[in-house]
């Protein structure tokens, strides 16, 4: 199968998880001290949400990154799938997490929930791809690391039913960057997506159309919260 860059294979990775079980599980361990090794799963749950909902903050010591994670109170079981994945894997603490409640500006409430991981030195690489003058863009190699499950967990985070089709929410991201991402997607999957206004000043969302929306099921439902199989729009 396709290698994802940066990855170690599954038997290398369990050995190391096991000889370095300490690294991982102790939240006080020193970021510079917890390396990895991170397997081609945690990168790819690590790059589909970065393309979603999360981002990477690096720490003010500047020694590592973290992920923070945050979804709306509506997705608290993928939430806590997703909470759930990592925190076993030695990724975050296991404390589960707490509803939080935000004032937004036009006075709405809003109830969310979020997941801070702890920090890795070894995610660095990640943080600096997809970061530029401090403001999120889609690599331009992407395609490298947009596995199946990648796929899935951005659909998770910002996928939607559309009409006969579905799309992402993309709004943060540049025409230019997501017009490249629409071929990545038709050459690496054989989807047929395209660019759509997300509204007034609210930038872009990615389109999957109608024709396309079997071959992505196929592609990433066995991957998927089973609560969140709706946004496949029946497929």
């Amino acid at each position: 199968r396709e290698e994802c860059l940066k990855c170690l294979n599954t038997e290398n990775t369990i050995l190391s998880l096991i000889i370095n079980r300490r690294g991982f599980f102790n939240k006080s361990y020193n970021s510079l001290e917890r390396i990895g090794p991170h397997s081609e799963e945690i990168i790819s749950i690590i790059i589909g949400s970065v393309l979603g909902d999360s981002h990477l903050e690096k720490r003010k010591e500047g020694v590592g990154t973290r992920i923070h994670f945050e979804q709306c109170s509506n997705n608290v079981e993928y939430l806590m799938w997703f909470h759930k994945y990592i925190a076993e894997r030695g990724y975050s603490s296991k404390t589960k997490p707490k509803l939080h409640k935000r004032i937004r500006k036009e006075g709405k409430i809003f109830y969310h929930y979020r997941i801070n991981s702890y920090t890795f030195s070894s995610l660095n690489w990640i943080h600096e791809m997809f970061y530029k003058d401090g403001v999120k863009i889609i690599p331009k190699d992407i395609e490298k690391y947009l596995t199946p499950l990648a796929l899935a967990i951005w659909f998770m985070d910002d996928g939607s039913v559309s009409g006969q089709g579905a799309k992402i929410a993309t709004n943060c991201f540049k025409e230019e960057e997501l017009k490249e991402m629409c071929k990545k997607l038709k050459i690496k999957y054989n989807l047929d997506t395209s660019i759509q206004s997300g509204g007034v000043k609210k930038g872009y969302v990615l389109y999957i159309k109608k024709d396309s929306m079997g071959t992505l099921s196929k592609i990433i439902k066995e991957y998927m919260v089973k609560s969140l199989h709706y946004k496949l729009n029946k497929y």
